[in-house]
């Protein structure tokens, strides 16, 4: 495990000590679509998705993230998110888009989030964002 206190402490502001997935974070995460739905490409993918539905799939896959980050091995979970996200055309940069709506919302959310917090964040959720761009990377490879 990677030694990260300020992803850490602040993580834990926000969701507690433990790692819940339930619906106490909703609101963390509409803010998160909030920031995210901004781009009209990104808003396009979810168009026939409702909020309910984005709010409980951004939650699983933040939480399958973070355990990557914690562990360093790759669940079957995020593997089947990584099927599901090159299914629906995601392209690399919304990976990185991602990344950017989810620190920005950090920082909204986090009352002790500072530019150091944020790169915790990026440092915290860059290995799993980097699997899940190499995954669709081999994807297209295998199935082009």
């Amino acid at each position: 495990m990677l030694d990260n206190p300020l992803f850490d402490a602040s993580d834990a502001r926000l969701f507690g000590r433990d790692i819940n997935i339930d619906e106490s974070s909703d609101s963390f995460f509409e803010t998160f679509y909030r920031h995210f739905l901004k781009a009209p490409d990104i808003h396009e993918l979810f168009r026939e998705t409702d909020m309910k539905r984005r709010v409980v799939m951004l939650r699983t896959s933040f939480f399958r993230l973070a355990a990557f980050y914690v562990t360093s091995h790759p669940s079957a979970e995020l593997e089947r998110i990584g099927f599901i996200h090159h299914r629906l055309g995601v392209a690399s940069d919304h990976f990185d888009r991602w990344l950017d709506a989810l620190v920005a919302t950090v920082a909204e959310e986090d009352p002790l989030c500072d530019q150091t917090t944020e790169f915790a964040w990026r440092w915290a959720m860059t290995l799993g964002i980097t699997y899940l761009k190499l995954f669709n990377y081999y994807q297209d490879k295998a199935h082009p």
